[in-house]
C-alpha cells in the first residue's frame, strides 16, 4: 500500500479528543471500506513501520515515557506510535526526543500502548471472507522474529537514560505514564 494511503487511513483514528475504543471503531470504518486484498496491503504497511520503529532508540525512550519497558511493551509502544499518525511518527524516528512535545493521545490505562489496534485488520479480513491472518502475508514483526533492534543499545541505568534522553527525562524521569 502506497505510504499516502496508509497514513490517510491511520490519520482516521489520530484525532486527539478519540479514546481507545473510538480510534478501534474509526479503523474498523476506514477497513470496512476496502476489499481483503486491500487489508492484506494495509496489514503489509502496518507491519512494516512497526519494523521501521524496531530500534534501540525508541525502546529507550519507550523505557524513559513509562519507567521501563518490556519487550510486549515495547511492541504496544511502537503500535501506538503509528497510531499517532505519520509526523509524530516520522518525527519520534528522526528523534525519539521529539516525543517530549506530544501531550495526550493515551492509549488504555493512561499509557503510550495500543495493544488492540493490531487485531482491528485481522477481524475486518475475516469479516469480507478472506483466508487465514491478513499478517501472514507481511514480513515477520521484528523483535518476534529473533531480530535485535536496530541502533545503538541503552543502559537501564536512570543517569544513562537522563543523559541519553534529556528532554524526555525531564518530563517522564520522576513520574513516568503508567
Amino acid at each position: 500500500m502506497p505510504p499516502d494511503d496508509f497514513w490517510r487511513i491511520i490519520s482516521v483514528i489520530g484525532e486527539p479528543e478519540l479514546g481507545p475504543d473510538d480510534q478501534v471503531d474509526a479503523l474498523r470504518s476506514a477497513l470496512i471500506e476496502l476489499s481483503a486484498d486491500e487489508i492484506v496491503l494495509f496489514e503489509g504497511a502496518f507491519r512494516y513501520y512497526l519494523n521501521q520503529a524496531y530500534t534501540w532508540d525508541l525502546w529507550g525512550a519507550a523505557c524513559v515515557i513509562h519507567g521501563g519497558c518490556s519487550d510486549d511493551g515495547f511492541e504496544y509502544f511502537r503500535r501506538w506510535l503509528v497510531s499517532r499518525g505519520r509526523d509524530i511518527y516520522e518525527g519520534a524516528l528522526r528523534d525519539p526526543e521529539s516525543l517530549a512535545e506530544v501531550h495526550g493521545n493515551f492509549g488504555p490505562d493512561q499509557t503510550w500502548e495500543f495493544e488492540e489496534i493490531y487485531y482491528v485488520a485481522v477481524d475486518v479480513f475475516e469479516e469480507k471472507g478472506g483466508e487465514g491472518d491478513p499478517r501472514d502475508y507481511s514480513e515477520p514483526e521484528a523483535g518476534l522474529d529473533g531480530r535485535k533492534p536496530s541502533g545503538e543499545p541503552f543502559l537501564e541505568d536512570k543517569a544513562h537514560l537522563a543523559l541519553r534522553y534529556p528532554k524526555l527525562w525531564q518530563r517522564f524521569g520522576l513520574s513516568p505514564l503508567g
